[in-house]
């Protein structure tokens, strides 16, 4: 199948197919005419790609798994245990931005206590410290 097709049926621009294959990720034959013609597997392999964009992987990491398995295509059990540490990953994410958002809610608290016409708002910040570093 041609770009056009392709991205249509996957849903993307084929300046986005043309930079994955410039990257490596995807390949093409060419034919006598200079277009290129993917085959099915590209479609596939598409599909997974956007996919795993989709759940938090970067591209960097997905061709390291692509390349890691010598071809375009991964095992059920390399993808499983991928993911599995993608949502590692995804979970720590979420209690750090748990702890910033209780640090938040706590300060707002604090703040909204001692009145809106404090003007030592620098103290209250220090109070808090690491948002102190984060606002200066």
């Amino acid at each position: 199948m041609k770009i056009g097709e392709l991205a249509r049926r996957v849903g993307v621009a084929p300046s986005k197919i043309r930079f994955l294959e410039a990257r490596g990720v995807l390949r093409s034959d060419r034919l006598a005419n200079g277009y290129r013609d993917y085959g099915e597997d590209v479609f596939t392999t598409l599909q997974i790609i956007l996919r795993a964009q989709s759940v938090g992987f970067t591209l960097k990491e997905i061709e390291r798994a692509l390349l890691e398995n010598g071809s375009q295509q991964l095992d059920c059990a390399n993808i499983v245990e991928r993911l599995k540490a993608k949502l590692i990953e995804l979970d720590q994410h979420i209690a750090q931005s748990t702890n910033v958002r209780d640090e938040l809610v706590q300060m707002i608290a604090t703040m909204s206590e001692r009145g809106a016409d404090n003007q030592n708002v620098s103290e209250e910040l220090r109070i808090h410290g690491p948002i102190e570093r984060a606002l200066s």
